[in-house]
């Protein structure tokens, strides 16, 4: 569960330094890309977290479409198929898109610092 909560905190921490550091179409949709790898992710931490004893990878299937409709969306909105991915993007574009993987990207990171790591074993020899 550790591995999986430094996953989704990398993956939003990187998609929100390619919001901030990139000007051109290919670091906007790799911000998306990764913001999109992220929430899906951090749905199925807060699953376990919520129902520990539930072994199924039902919610996360079911969380993966959800968690990627507002990221088709900004694909759309953001007209990444129908331009050279190396073009800069219009700062009124980029403001918009900003503030959709700063939300994201902030939801991610919230439900991995939230969520608690599993418990630890003890290996302590206290029956004696």
């Amino acid at each position: 569960m550790l591995k999986l909560k430094i996953t989704v905190t990398a993956l939003a921490l990187v998609s929100l330094d390619l919001i901030i550091i990139g000007d051109t179409y290919l670091t906007a949709s790799a911000a998306i890309a990764c913001t999109a790898m992220a929430l899906p992710l951090a749905g199925y931490l807060a699953w376990r977290w919520q129902v520990p004893d539930d072994n199924s990878r039902i919610p996360f299937i079911l969380w993966v479409p959800v968690a990627e409709l507002p990221v088709i969306r900004a694909f759309k909105e953001l007209g990444v198929m129908s331009t050279p991915l190396g073009a800069t993007i219009e700062p009124e574009k980029m403001t918009t898109l900003g503030g959709f993987v700063a939300l994201t990207s902030t939801i991610a990171i919230l439900l991995a610092v939230i969520v608690p790591s599993s418990p630890t074993r003890d290996d302590s020899d206290d029956e004696d």
